[in-house]
């Protein structure tokens, strides 16, 4: 099974231990789906990275072995298309992400963005982490 997590999903895993984002991120570490990943999510989690009010709330070694461990994801290479625009245009590349690649679930937290209400893409389901959780890591 092929997850692509939006990066709030990461930071939220960072910053809340044993909730839903945990959950699903450790599942990934254990195996127990494929995680893809973008050029352009690194980036944007490298970045957001060095935001000094992230900086103030999680140890900086969690930060850099988080990154690490994203480069054992697939990594999606392959130019993006342009065909998706989010409500939060920094997220569109998510939209992006899972129409060339069509990952089995998508999961975010982010109802700003618009690509939660949209419940699926394609083949893709999207779903909250809690949602994620309950109803396929069961």
């Amino acid at each position: 099974m092929l997850v692509l997590l939006d990066s709030n999903i990461f930071w939220s895993a960072l910053i809340s231990p044993g909730g839903a984002p945990d959950t699903i991120y450790s599942a990934w570490i254990y195996g127990r789906f494929e995680l893809l990943t973008c050029p352009e999510q690194i980036r944007e989690i490298r970045s957001a990275s060095r935001h000094p009010k992230l900086r103030t709330i999680l140890q900086p070694h969690r930060i850099g072995k988080m990154i690490n461990n994203l480069h054992r994801a697939t990594v999606w290479d392959k130019p993006l298309p342009q065909k998706h625009q989010a409500s939060d245009p920094t997220d569109s590349y998510l939209l992006n992400l899972i129409e060339a690649a069509q990952p089995d679930y998508a999961v975010t937290g982010d109802h700003r963005s618009g690509i939660l209400a949209l419940q699926s893409l394609g083949r893709t389901r999207i779903f909250t982490a809690r949602e994620f959780c309950g109803q396929v890591l069961r």
